[in-house]
């Protein structure tokens, strides 16, 4: 990684972060689990099924993107793409299970890390491979 350009560093850096963030908003939500079914009003079992689908997504979600940060700095084009269309359908998700200041913190991080993923710098190391 030493031979990245800047944008693609930030981009690692942020898909990463994103990746660990994930995990401990996650990790945050076993902790408040009685607020969760006090301010719910949902039957313990309820909650706890809702904990445990949100950690697999979440786990699935931080697995693809350290992979995929991996294949992408391996200077392959398509984990660029597939980190992308991962993140679009990780935004839907959020939207989806509700928005709060994690969610928000986590729509922003995506949002800057495809910029970053897809600046003409980024594109130029990667092309850089192929023309060798």
């Amino acid at each position: 990684m030493n031979d990245a350009p800047r944008p693609v560093r930030i981009a690692v850096g942020l898909w990463l972060a994103i990746a660990v963030f994930v995990l401990f908003t996650t990790a945050g939500l076993w902790f408040q689990r009685g607020e969760i079914e006090r301010l719910s009003g949902r039957p313990s079992g309820e909650v706890t099924n809702f904990l445990v689908a949100i950690t697999v997504v979440s786990v699935l979600f931080a697995a693809g993107y350290g992979w995929l940060t991996r294949m992408f700095l391996k200077r392959k084009n398509w984990p660029r793409i597939a980190l992308s269309l991962m993140a679009i359908v990780h935004m839907l998700w959020l939207l989806l299970v509700g928005v709060s200041p994690a969610a928000l913190v986590t729509l922003l991080l995506i949002c800057v890390a495809i910029v970053f993923t897809w600046q003409a710098r980024t594109a130029q190391w990667l092309a850089e491979v192929r023309e060798q």
